[in-house]
């Protein structure tokens, strides 16, 4: 399967999509940005995608640089993590866009995650430190927040000091101003061995939503 034809121009943006403007290309990236996936599961998340197209995609961003191959097992690379900030972004701009009728839902948490990890790294501060299991509509996610970065990956965290749950519609209301992320962390269960990583937790979220939905 061919790749769209270059821009062929000096041009940031224009470089930038020639490397990443290919169809699905974005949509493979924000599935891996969830962690390492096979072929099966990354088809699996990308309803309507063909399989020999996956198989381009995949090939052209490991080619890229983007993305890692070990045995049967894709994995992003220091540069492909880089692109979480572009999905963050492409996710606030599109987010009050109205989708057509017929558009295929896609409520899989691993298309949250680069989201919500891109919100988070963009509220967190320097000093925040921060381990916590997030359970995201019944899966579970291990997140990690240091030195104003923040990781996101799909699997339980051992020994993590914070656990909690919610749905991203949770979150989308929160983004909207409709409710704040205590409300519903207070109907739900919170598993805690230190009551000030909650509060960490809590606020960060937060503020999070607040960028995602532009409060801030």
């Amino acid at each position: 399967m061919s790749r769209a034809k270059p821009y062929s121009l000096n041009c940031p943006i224009s470089l930038s999509l020639d490397l990443l403007g290919n169809r699905w290309a974005l949509h493979v990236l924000r599935e891996l940005h969830a962690g390492p996936s096979g072929f099966g599961k990354l088809r699996d998340g990308l309803p309507g995608i063909a399989t020999n197209m996956l198989s381009a995609r995949l090939a052209e961003l490991v080619e890229a640089g983007l993305v890692s191959k070990t045995g049967r097992v894709y994995a992003l690379t220091e540069r492909g993590q880089a692109t979480r900030g572009i999905l963050f972004e492409l996710a606030r701009f599109g987010r009050d866009i109205p989708a057509p009728e017929n558009a295929a839902p896609t409520n899989a948490p691993s298309s949250q995650v680069a989201v919500l990890a891109g919100a988070i790294e963009r509220a967190a501060g320097p000093l925040d430190e921060l381990r916590a299991e997030i359970w995201l509509d019944d899966a579970p996610f291990s997140l990690t927040v240091s030195q104003g970065r923040a990781a996101m990956v799909a699997g339980s965290m051992p020994l993590a000091p914070v656990r909690l749950g919610f749905a991203w519609q949770d979150l989308e209301a929160v983004a909207q101003g409709e409710q704040r992320v205590a409300n519903f962390a207070a109907q739900g269960e919170i598993a805690a061995q230190d009551p000030l990583q909650v509060a960490a937790l809590l606020d960060l979220l937060q503020k999070a939503m607040d960028i995602y939905g532009g409060f801030k």
